[in-house]
């Protein structure tokens, strides 16, 4: 029985689709040598990785990752400080493939070799949708998957790599660019709804999906629809064909608002922290440069081309943004998406009408408002500064631009084998010569430094596993664990040779213990943590044991000499445990918990009471950090401040507040709140002030407010407005 042509049709798209997927985990094998691998130790064992493992296995320990108790002890970890729900798509794949294993490592590389199939599928869909042919298909797809911006977000920024919704909706944009996705009759110019078009439906659902994708994508998805909107409006003279933009628009930014909801809410109540604050600068510091999508990877297999962006490298603000490399196949689309513009110079009123070069004209607009958009001393700029900073890293539009790309050769070779492969001979020199491309294109988009150094990365997570299975095999279920040095969480630079998130190795090879890293940053536990840090070594232990932690971890690399070390030897004698690599050692603290408990007798919940909760100042948003040294230290606060003072004892506490308050010209500073009430006139001799409170139990603010000028220091793009020395707030009683 002969199968119908629609049957046929279907069963070769289902081959190129296994065709591409084939070849895709061919190539990912081949260029991270994953033969060499065992996927239960993650393939990046340090820095941002190390953050997205802690979601990993928070979702499998606890179910979800907003909290987790395992860390920050005592209080435990609110990830609502770090809004990550904007990935909450992304969060639910993971806690799928938790039904595969509960090995954090084995989830966390999964989830990361699994984004390069899927972005070569929704690639592969995407420019079939467009009509370009399965083989040519199939080497733009791939050439997409394997771009450097792949390998480099990696692990760091699984949620980046994981851009497989980007290239759907690209072709929501496009679709709506063409004509092939509106809510206006044609003929009429009136409103005409079709709740059955699987093209609505499906951008309805692409839209939803976006919106719990991550923010960047989203963000660029909307300004590409909106510019789209605007375009189409103007062309057909209705603005009712700019409505079905903005309402997918409003879908992502609704679905965006309800995946972030309980961190909006919580930092609305808390307030917001360090860790989310951003400034203008920043949309500078990481924007993307035009050159940085030409220049090769860095690394490139030809010596040449590696010392060429070696050399560029070597410029001011290098940072994630060198990752936004296209490839020689990009560069080359990207390059004729600019000429498409200034040659052809598409107008809009015949755009639509033009077929495939139709499609190039509205990608080559697209693309140009991508440049305008996103590189330095752009349009990105000016949002940050006037609308928000919130975005900051527009580098990551390259993965837009890319496509953009790509999706323009792959049009342009059809066109070339319509007119020019007219038999089976000239069809085999075609195929082969695309096979070439792709294999060379793989080549220029990878690098060697891409492969992971399997055997330092297993020699190191050995003896961590090894060294943590034995602090979990000596203390009890549930026991506490202080870790030093302090690290500050999330986002913390190195501290000596430690990267950051190095403390999370704690939580993440053990089970059932509680570790004191986790300490939010601008939280009353990091304050505290802080506070013990700086007490003399004797005294910092007895706190921490009276605080109830029964261990103590020292991570050596935190450290630039054994002076710490030494101190802590000299109180609680030789460790009882240090790695076989030598960087972590552990202190067993129950034997001092014992001769504490002994000494204090019936003042111990007292003590433990003291220790745990004494006189805490977090310092909100408008107030840095402080400056100077320690007997002679600033603080700088913009227009507005906030001191919140946190009570935790069962009593009020009487304490002393002295400080001296300076502005750049004569001023007024207000100060209100429960505790304290003042009105200063201020100017650049100090003005002092010093009073004594009385601090109920709980949390209470302190509201600064000063109508002094703007202090402008050269590079420093703060809104400094007055400053308060040596703040001091004493407990008396």
């Amino acid at each position: 029985m002969n199968e119908s042509p629609m049957t046929a049709a279907r069963g070769k798209d289902l081959a190129a689709y296994l065709l591409a997927v084939g070849l895709c985990l061919l190539f990912l094998v081949w260029s991270l040598q994953l033969w060499r691998a065992d996927l239960r130790v993650p393939l990046t064992y340090y820095g941002e990785a190390k953050f997205n493992a802690l979601l990993v296995k928070g979702i499998l320990d606890f179910g979800w990752h907003v909290s987790n108790p395992a860390m920050n002890a005592p209080d435990g970890l609110d990830l609502r400080d770090v809004p990550m729900s904007d990935n909450n798509f992304l969060l639910l794949l993971l806690k799928l493939l938790g039904v595969v294993s509960h090995n954090y490592g084995v989830v966390l590389n999964l989830s990361f070799l699994l984004t390069f199939p899927l972005v070569t599928i929704t690639a592969l869909y995407t420019l079939r949708q467009f009509g370009v042919s399965q083989v040519v298909a199939i080497l733009a797809s791939l050439l997409y998957t394997f771009l450097p911006f792949h390998f480099v977000r990696g692990q760091h920024h699984l949620f980046l790599a994981a851009y497989f919704l980007v290239p759907l909706m690209v072709l929501v944009v496009l679709w709506l660019a063409t004509g092939k996705l509106t809510l206006v009759d044609a003929n009429t110019g009136k409103f005409s709804v079709k709740l059955r078009d699987h093209k609505l439906l499906g951008s309805v659902a692409i839209c939803l999906l976006m919106s719990g994708g991550g923010t960047y994508f989203a963000y660029f998805g909307c300004f590409f629809l909106l510019l789209v909107g605007c375009l189409v409006a103007i062309q057909r003279q209705n603005w009712r064909c700019l409505a079905l933009p903005v309402a997918l628009v409003a879908l992502i930014f609704g679905g965006l608002v309800a995946n972030l909801l309980p961190s909006i809410l919580y930092l609305r109540q808390q307030g917001d922290t360090p860790s989310v604050r951003r400034h203008a600068i920043d949309a500078e510091i990481y924007a993307m440069r035009l050159s940085q999508l030409i220049l090769p990877v860095s690394g490139h297999r030809v010596f040449l081309a590696a010392k060429l962006k070696a050399a560029f490298n070597q410029r001011l603000l290098i940072n994630e943004n060198d990752d936004a490399s296209l490839g020689a196949v990009g560069t080359l689309g990207f390059l004729l998406l600019l000429g498409w513009v200034i040659v052809r110079k598409p107008e809009l009123r015949r755009i639509e009408d033009d077929g495939s070069q139709g499609v190039i004209s509205y990608l080559s607009i697209l693309n140009l408002s991508a440049v305008l958009l996103a590189t330095f001393g752009s349009f990105s700029a000016l949002i940050a500064l006037i609308l928000t900073p919130k975005i900051r890293a527009y580098n990551r539009i390259s993965i837009y631009i890319a496509f953009f790309a790509l999706l323009t050769v792959a049009l342009l070779l059809d066109q070339l084998a319509r007119r020019y492969v007219t038999n089976a001979a000239r069809r085999g020199v075609f195929v082969a010569l695309l096979a070439l491309v792709l294999v060379l294109g793989v080549l220029d988009q990878t690098s060697a430094r891409f492969v992971p150094d399997y055997p330092k990365i297993k020699s190191e997570f050995d003896s961590d596993q090894k060294f943590m299975r034995q602090v979990q095999g000596t203390m009890p279920a549930g026991a506490a664990i202080f870790q030093l040095p302090i690290v500050p969480f999330p986002e913390n630079p190195k501290v000596g040779k430690m990267f950051d998130y190095d403390h999370a190795r704690g939580y993440l090879l053990t089970q059932g213990l509680r570790w004191s890293y986790g300490a939010m940053k601008g939280r009353a536990s990091e304050v505290w943590q802080t506070l013990l840090s700086k007490k003399p070594t004797p005294e910092m232990i007895e706190q921490i044991v009276l605080s109830g932690f029964q261990g103590l971890y020292l991570n050596r690399n935190g450290y630039n000499d054994a002076k710490v070390e030494n101190e802590l030897i000299g109180v609680l004698g030789a460790p009882q445990f240090v790695s076989d690599d030598g960087k972590l050692i552990f202190f067993d603290l129950r034997n001092l918990e014992g001769q504490l408990r002994a000494k204090f007798g019936g003042a111990w919940d007292a003590k433990h009471e003291d220790a745990l909760h004494p006189l805490l100042l977090v310092w909100a948003e408008g107030c840095s950090e402080p400056e100077g040294p320690p007997d002679n230290n600033f603080r700088w606060c913009s227009a507005i401040g906030e001191l919140q003072v946190t009570n935790g004892a069962a009593h009020p506490r009487q304490v002393r507040l002295e400080t001296s308050v300076i502005t750049e010209n004569d001023a007024n500073l207000w100060i209100s709140g429960p505790l304290l009430t003042e009105h200063l006139q201020t100017g650049q001799k100090p003005t002092p002030l010093t009073r004594t409170l009385t601090v109920p139990p709980g949390t209470h603010a302190i509201h600064f407010r000063s109508d002094g000028q703007r202090v402008l220091a050269p590079g420093d793009f703060r809104y400094l407005v007055f400053r308060l020395n040596n703040f001091k707030m004493t407990v008396e009683n």
